[in-house]
């Protein structure tokens, strides 16, 4: 495993400065550091400017080339629209990737025979927790309409949707987070709300238009 794991980030900010070279560190430009808010380095003072990026997505190939390299720096990218920053891969050595993608090719196959039967166990238990969550929402609002308390269950886990249902409250049924699921339906299915894109308004002000129709039906389902 990598003697050292540390943070880049892709600025967001304006006003950083490397605490090596002491130049400006420009807004989208790679910052070693903690958190953004900590102080760091600029990347061309870091160990890292000799370093390759390896792109996420393949979990093993990612974990292997970490453990073969004698260090790791994980790319963050500040994403505007949900406000925090996320993963955008990682930096090691050259060697590292090399020596990862030799082992990752040697056990293809019985890795791929393990994620199928766990991808299999992963729908089942997706399946029961949506039902689960469904009759939980449907004990929160007995007035809702016949069986849409699945519908909005299945919407709310949706994955990689970053939805309320994934969330460890939801796992948990816990009432705002169910309350925050049939707030995000009604708003889609039972408002104008999506229609209202693109006519001049911002999501702000849509929002506070159909305020109103979402409250109304939030309490008759109750």
């Amino acid at each position: 495993m990598a003697n050292t794991s540390q943070n880049i980030f892709l600025t967001k900010k304006e006003k950083l400065r490397c605490n090596s070279c002491g130049n400006a560190i420009p807004f989208g430009q790679a910052f070693v550091a903690e958190s953004e808010d900590s102080k760091g380095t600029c990347f061309a003072c870091s160990p890292f400017v000799s370093y390759t990026l390896l792109a996420p997505g393949n979990v093993a190939l990612t974990r292997r080339s970490k453990k073969h390299s004698t260090l790791c720096g994980v790319l963050f990218s500040w994403n505007q629209r949900r406000k925090r920053f996320e993963r955008k891969g990682q930096y090691v050595e050259a060697e590292a990737i090399v020596k990862a993608e030799k082992e990752c090719a040697a056990d293809e196959a019985s890795r791929a025979t393990k994620n199928m039967k766990a991808a299999e166990i992963r729908t089942i238990q997706d399946k029961i927790y949506i039902q689960e969550f469904g009759k939980a929402i449907r004990a929160y609002y007995p007035n809702c309409p016949l069986n849409r308390e699945f519908e909005i269950a299945k919407h709310a886990c949706e994955k990689y949707s970053g939805r309320v249902g994934r969330s460890a409250s939801a796992k948990q049924f816990d009432s705002h987070m169910i309350d925050l699921a049939v707030e995000a339906h009604i708003r889609h299915v039972e408002t104008n709300y999506d229609s209202q894109f693109g006519k001049g308004k911002r999501k702000k002000e849509i929002r506070l238009d159909v305020g109103g129709t979402i409250k109304r039906i939030l309490v008759s389902w109750k």
